[in-house]
């Protein structure tokens, strides 16, 4: 793995201190390690922690050569990665894999999860969608199925809101984590669950 691939995995921008990769790497470590993540989350998880530890090791390996003054400034940052395509609302029907999959229906499963019947790629697209509304997205990766939304609370702190797909059967999986970006508490996360759900319902 070379430094580009390990920057774009942890989401690094130019100019980030060894603290802001310490803390990318934790936050993503805590959506996807095999202890941390749901229990059936199986392979995948395990597949996705051992390419963040390796990513990881290859920036700070890079940084100890490289850094000057505790920044880094990497030798040719990515560019910004592309938001997948949005299905247009009106042609929502033809991404159906199969009559068991309905794009835009969806339900909370419990406080901090998703169920959309609808196959991964159809549901990360409407996924995108519905969090653009309901924040201001800050990172996509589809590859590894993340997408991150920085939502505002009216009178509360800025939350960073990340978002992992796991496939199923008949559905997918939308596991959502959150985390005050400010010095203030994390608040529930039970409303921004409420809004994706409803947004997504919005997209039929």
């Amino acid at each position: 793995m070379d430094i580009d691939e390990a920057q774009a995995i942890l989401g690094l921008t130019d100019g980030v201190t060894l603290d802001d990769v310490r803390s990318a790497y934790r936050r993503l470590l805590h959506v996807h390690h095999p202890d941390v993540a749901a229990a059936s989350a199986g392979g995948d998880a395990q597949a996705r922690t051992t390419r963040l530890i390796e990513a990881y090791e290859v920036v700070v390996a890079w940084a100890e050569r490289e850094a000057r003054d505790g920044v880094l400034t990497f030798p040719a940052p990515p560019p910004p990665p592309q938001p997948p395509p949005v299905p247009p609302v009106a042609e929502a029907s033809s991404l159906r894999a199969d009559d068991a999959f309905d794009v835009v229906d969806a339900q909370a499963l419990d406080e901090d999860t998703i169920a959309v019947d609808a196959p991964p790629p159809e549901t990360y697209a409407a996924l995108f969608e519905a969090a653009s509304r309901v924040g201001n997205i800050a990172y996509v990766d589809r590859q590894l199925g993340i997408i991150e939304t920085m939502v505002r609370f009216e009178g509360g702190p800025t939350c960073s809101v990340v978002m992992t797909l796991q496939g199923r059967a008949t559905f997918t999986e939308v596991f959502c984590t959150m985390e005050s970006i400010e010095a203030a508490p994390t608040p529930p996360i039970g409303p921004v669950i409420d809004a994706l759900v409803d947004e997504l319902r919005s997209l039929s």
